[in-house]
């Protein structure tokens, strides 16, 4: 008997060729994969750089310059808020990572901005420290002469260019803070000031002789309780046409002397004076020899010296006054029991 063969078919074509086309299919779907995130991949890039693009536009095609301040220590990111805050860049970030990019640090210091200004303007004109302005700050009590000296220290404008342009303006120059262009002649600087006074003094009752008592208040009190206690006394000894024996004004004609024999503002204001300083000095303003007001302000007072000239103290009827060794007040009705006080408690010096 012959034995039974199986049939047996030695290539199976079928198989095979489904096996062959499946590959071919899979290869061909990651080549499509590939190319699609490419395309997406090319698309982001292309919107991000046309979306940076955008955002280094002027924020507005219109708008006025304004000064803007970068204080120092401020940071980049902090920087782009304040300008995205004032309409000024569009966005902070990109401030911030386009600053960065350059490598190199802002600088502080007051800059003229325009929301017409493209982002790499301003970055240009911040890391490169194109300063259009300064800052001063005018504290309460200062003469002309001591602010014309604090005005050259944050400028390049010369101190006596700025005393020539304030002649007759003691008292007026409103202590402030102010923002200057760099390069504003002094004279406008001056009637800045002024209009400053003007309008923060213009619903007040403000005469001359009020003024001028005020800025004898502002350079003798130490603290703002003591303004119109201060003005009360002064006023009683007016009423009164007593000597108002003020140290400050025999002060502002020593200085002022001193200034015109060394024609600069390199030295002390306001030193203590001396015996001998009030009972030599032959000045219009020396009040220990010449009775009433002298005969202008002596610095610029504040507000609040002025204020508490035009509302004194309500019956206070002393006429004497004097600062201790630290610096506390003392009040008398006599001239003997303002001796006895000082000799009690001792002067400040």
């Amino acid at each position: 008997m012959k034995p039974i063969i199986a049939h047996y078919n030695k290539s199976p074509k079928p198989e095979r060729n489904l096996k062959v086309e499946s590959g071919k299919k899979s290869e061909s779907s990651k080549s499509n994969l590939y190319f699609i995130i490419g395309a997406i991949a090319v698309c982001v890039i292309l919107f991000c750089v046309s979306y940076l693009n955008f955002l280094k536009k002027p924020a507005d095609s219109g708008g006025n310059f304004n000064y803007f301040e970068i204080e120092q220590g401020t940071s980049t990111y902090t920087i782009g808020k304040q300008l995205k805050k004032e309409g000024l860049i569009r966005s902070p970030l990109a401030f911030y990572v386009f600053a960065k990019s350059t490598g190199k640090s802002v600088q502080a210091g007051y800059y003229k901005i325009s929301p017409k200004m493209g982002l790499d303007e301003i970055i240009n004109k911040f890391i490169s420290g194109d300063i259009d302005a300064f800052s001063v700050t005018i504290p309460e009590g200062y003469r002309v002469l001591q602010v014309a000296g604090l005005i050259q220290e944050e400028s390049e404008i010369d101190a006596n260019a700025f005393i020539a342009s304030a002649i007759g303006t003691e008292g007026t120059l409103f202590p402030d803070t102010y923002v200057f262009p760099k390069n504003l002649e002094p004279a406008k600087i001056v009637r800045q000031m002024k209009e400053n006074f003007e309008k923060r003094t213009h619903s007040l009752s403000l005469s001359e002789d009020k003024l001028i008592l005020a800025s004898i208040v502002e350079r003798e009190a130490k603290n703002d309780g003591e303004r119109a206690k201060i003005a009360a006394i002064y006023q009683n000894r007016l009423d009164k046409n007593m000597l108002l024996q003020a140290d400050p004004t025999v002060r502002y004609a020593l200085d002022s002397k001193k200034y015109l024999e060394i024609e600069n503002v390199d030295f002390d204001f306001w030193a203590p004076i001396t015996k001998a300083d009030y009972q030599n000095t032959a000045s219009a303003f020396n009040t220990y020899i010449q009775r009433g007001l002298p005969p202008a302000p002596i610095c610029n007072p504040g507000l609040k010296s002025i204020e508490a000239v035009l509302n004194p103290e309500k019956d206070f009827g002393f006429l004497f006054f004097f600062h201790d060794k630290d610096q506390k007040i003392h009040f008398s009705n006599t001239y003997e029991e303002h001796l006895e006080q000082i000799q009690e408690f001792g002067v400040a010096g």
